[in-house]
């Protein structure tokens, strides 16, 4: 009998630095004397997680851990860049609509090909692709 680590833990760890990573780009500096919490950025940053949370238990166990580290990963560069890097206000907008896309565009990716067995045909026979 072989055992199999539950990648779940792996998963929330992800959606939890998700969130610091979205904390981090929504303090914005004030003047140099304070930083301000943009609720806009933290929303449009922490959606690919929130996103990421409903599929915990739809994939299989190396499709759900590479699905959030790549999610993590590309917003991670997108923050480092936007943020720390050339921080001009967000006025290229791409911290509004890139961590969003990356989501959409890798998740139904990751579910159509990562999916649980028991969760593709209920019936048990193969449905046609």
């Amino acid at each position: 009998m072989t055992t199999s680590r539950d990648p779940r833990p792996a998963a929330y760890l992800i959606i939890l630095l998700g969130l610091g990573l979205a904390a981090a780009a929504a303090l914005v500096p004030f003047y140099h004397v304070a930083y301000l919490l943009e609720p806009g950025i933290l929303l449009a940053v922490l959606m690919p997680f929130l996103l990421y949370g409903l599929f915990i238990e739809s994939l299989r166990g190396s499709w759900l851990l590479a699905t959030g580290l790549l999610l993590l990963a590309a917003n991670l560069v997108l923050v480092a860049f936007e943020r720390y890097l050339r921080y001009d206000g967000y006025t290229d907008d791409l911290i509004y609509w890139v961590p969003t896309l990356a989501a959409v565009l890798v998740l139904p990716i990751a579910y159509r090909l990562g999916r649980r067995t028991d969760e593709a045909d209920p019936s048990g026979t193969s449905s046609p692709v």
